[in-house]
């Protein structure tokens, strides 16, 4: 859903893009992909490591890229 917003100049407006996320179901896909890669780590440490991940860019205005982000930052982890 969108919607215009005046920001307080004239002729001058905001797209505002409402979006809902799913934390639990962001982890849950990120975990399961990663966990095929790594499949003797542990799927409590990966859905951790993806729960922190995702706090820190919970408070981004765009969410569209939150489970790609997600798992970057996750498998960069992992690497080192």
């Amino acid at each position: 859903m969108e919607n215009s917003s005046s920001d307080g100049e004239e002729g001058r407006s905001i797209a505002i893009v409402a979006t809902n996320i799913d934390s639990k179901e962001i982890v849950k896909q990120v975990t399961d992909r990663i966990a095929e890669s790594y499949p003797d780590m542990d799927r409590e440490h990966i859905s951790s490591l993806a729960s922190e991940e995702l706090d820190k860019i919970s408070s981004a205005r765009v969410t569209d890229y939150f489970t790609v982000l997600t798992e970057r930052a996750v498998r960069s982890r992992l690497k080192d």
